[in-house]
């Protein structure tokens, strides 16, 4: 991750490694206790343009996972780690993206397979779009 403040990194060994906001919930589930960095990304890391809100790093930073946390709004959570990933994206050995939401509409499904092609090819990155809560196992 490029350019982000001590001030927006907290590290951490527990076991489970949770971003919540409102009801949009994910966890990551560090069953071997490894160190990971938590980024605030949305108002800490980044202050200017589209940001997702968070961010959780490997402590030597070659694995990375976006997280946006959303109502419904898909195609804007979209758009946000795009732009995230452009802006603090250092490396792309194992890079993941997630869009949490408390609701999926259907009728986008077609943008939801062209934006998991998009981020294979461009971001070398998986991209979730799942309903809330989310677990995600770390290995």
């Amino acid at each position: 991750m490029r350019n982000v403040p001590t001030v927006c990194v907290r590290e951490t060994t527990d076991s489970v490694i949770k971003f919540q906001e409102q009801r949009s919930i994910i966890r990551f589930l560090n069953d071997k206790r490894l160190n990971y960095k938590k980024i605030q990304v949305d108002g800490c890391a980044l202050h200017e343009g589209l940001k997702c809100d968070k961010m959780l790093c490997s402590a030597d930073e070659r694995e990375e996972h976006y997280v946006e946390l959303k109502g419904s709004d898909v195609p804007h959570a979209i758009d946000q780690l795009r732009q995230t990933i452009i802006k603090l994206g250092e490396y792309d050995d194992k890079r993941r993206s997630y869009v949490v939401c408390t609701k999926v509409a259907p009728k986008i499904s077609t943008l939801i397979q062209r934006a998991k092609a998009e981020f294979r090819k461009k971001y070398n990155s998986d991209l979730q779009i799942k309903e809330t809560p989310l677990e995600v196992i770390l290995k």
